[in-house]
């Protein structure tokens, strides 16, 4: 794997860190007395846990190798991946209101993360990055 590669993947990793920020709209969802409509609060939930575990998976990502390792970085860019999918989704059905975000903002914003995401996903699928962390390059 070279150095670009290895940047490209952990910079398309950490700039999703903004989703761990989602742990601060929790409050703002209906159920809580907050204007966002209460189909958010999954996606939040979710990406809060997601963003806090960014710096776990980078730490893996640039200090450890193997099999299980490169195996927990698909998972939790895929899930990830997912998650995001899940957020649009929730836009579509559950928009969230104009004084939170616009709908542009909120579907350019988790398109372009959910993009990053994928693109770290197919980094990792790479012939030599696998070769890497397999102890094999």
């Amino acid at each position: 794997m070279t150095p670009r590669i290895r940047w490209a993947i952990a910079v398309l990793m950490g700039v999703t860190i903004f989703r761990a920020q989602t742990i601060l709209f929790l409050p703002q969802v209906e159920m809580f007395g907050g204007p966002a409509p209460d189909g958010w609060f999954g996606p939040w939930l979710s990406d809060t846990i997601i963003g806090f575990a960014l710096p776990v998976m980078i730490f893996l990502f640039w200090t450890r190798r193997g099999a299980t390792v490169w195996g927990v970085l698909i998972a939790y860019n895929a899930v990830g991946a997912f998650d995001y999918s899940q957020g649009l989704i929730t836009q579509m059905i559950s928009p969230m209101p104009a004084q939170m975000a616009s709908a542009v903002t909120v579907y350019l914003g988790i398109g372009l993360f959910m993009t990053a995401q994928i693109a770290a996903l197919g980094l990792l699928f790479r012939r030599d990055v696998i070769a890497a962390f397999m102890g094999r390059g």
